[in-house]
């Protein structure tokens, strides 16, 4: 198996610490899993879009401002 070399935050390396890490390493593995699925599938989805890079951060906008105002109705 490789190994990745990540740097932690003094902040949570005291907090690692604390931790099994038998069941730090398999989090950690699942996290990044999940996390490469998610760039996988993104990757896929944006090879097909039509959208240019500005278009595609202005439709992000109006998604974030519309739920936005939705959560706050909600409060």
């Amino acid at each position: 198996m490789g190994e990745i070399v990540v740097p932690i935050p003094e902040e949570l390396k005291e907090d690692f610490k604390r931790l099994n890490p038998l069941l730090l390493q398999l989090a950690i593995q699942k996290l990044v899993r999940e996390k490469l699925e998610d760039f996988i599938e993104a990757e896929k989805l944006l090879s097909k879009s039509k959208l240019t890079e500005e278009e595609a951060l202005e439709l992000g906008r109006k998604v974030n401002r519309s739920l936005a105002k939705k959560y706050e109705k909600l409060r």
